[in-house]
């Protein structure tokens, strides 16, 4: 099986925005209501790396795109409360796209429809009240059945990016675990056939060189521990103590 790792790089996604924009409006979930003939809803769920995430938010901005980035606040990869993470995620909202919610129903154990939208509210008011930023969306993390049988189009007032609607109307295409495991993301938007698609992306997949997937998360991985160590050194200088080992 050919994994297309080649397709993972920064330079070839460049690529693969302007082979969108030859067919397809791109449109945030606020703007659903456009009357664009093709219409491309263009989708980042942050499992693992906000450094990434801007990468590509800023290659998006330059080519005049705008997407739509879900954060996981329960990610064991970064931390929304770390200062250079949320500052990270003031500028990806400053490039002009949209922020969502990428919501970790296993954090909670919820197995039942009805639980969803008590969980929901507290990361909502978590966004609002920390950061000032108002959700409108939301997408589930790692899917189940059971996420995946949630398709009623708004839980505590945020849409459903499941939703039935979008299943029916929009094609879909993901990069999911960092290699195309149905459609190539190329092959996908030079079909004629399709009217209008959501991509969805995971932006640490995402790479200037070509590498499997395993090493872009050990990238990921190792460049979150350096920096915590630089970080740590840095207070101990700062605050007069010494790194003794």
């Amino acid at each position: 099986m050919n994994y297309y790792f080649e397709d993972f790089t920064r330079e070839n996604y460049k690529a693969l925005i302007a082979l969108a924009l030859k067919k397809y409006t791109f449109i945030t979930f606020d703007e659903l209501g456009s009357d664009a003939s093709n219409k491309i809803l263009w989708r980042h769920d942050i499992d693992f790396s906000m450094h990434s995430a801007l990468k590509l938010a800023q290659i998006e901005a330059e080519m005049g795109v705008r997407a739509n980035y879900f954060i996981l606040p329960h990610s064991e990869f970064y931390n929304i409360f770390e200062k250079e993470v949320t500052e990270i995620l003031f500028k990806i909202k400053e490039l002009g796209h949209n922020i969502g919610l990428h919501f970790d129903s296993h954090y909670y154990e919820i197995t039942l429809e009805d639980d969803l939208e008590d969980y929901l509210l507290k990361e909502v008011e978590l966004f609002r009240s920390i950061f000032n930023i108002e959700i409108r969306a939301f997408s589930f993390h790692n899917t189940t059945e059971f996420t995946m049988s949630c398709e009623k189009e708004a839980y505590a007032g945020l849409f459903n990016v499941y939703t039935e609607s979008i299943k029916k109307n929009y094609d879909y295409c993901s990069d999911s675990n960092g290699y195309w495991k149905y459609r190539r993301l190329k092959d996908f938007l030079m079909d004629d056939s399709i009217k209008n698609a959501q991509v969805l992306t995971h932006p640490a997949w995402w790479q200037d060189e070509v590498m499997s997937p395993s090493d872009r998360i050990k990238r990921v991985v190792h460049g979150r521990s350096n920096n915590v160590l630089s970080e740590y050194r840095e207070a101990l200088s700062k605050f007069g103590n010494f790194d003794v080992s």
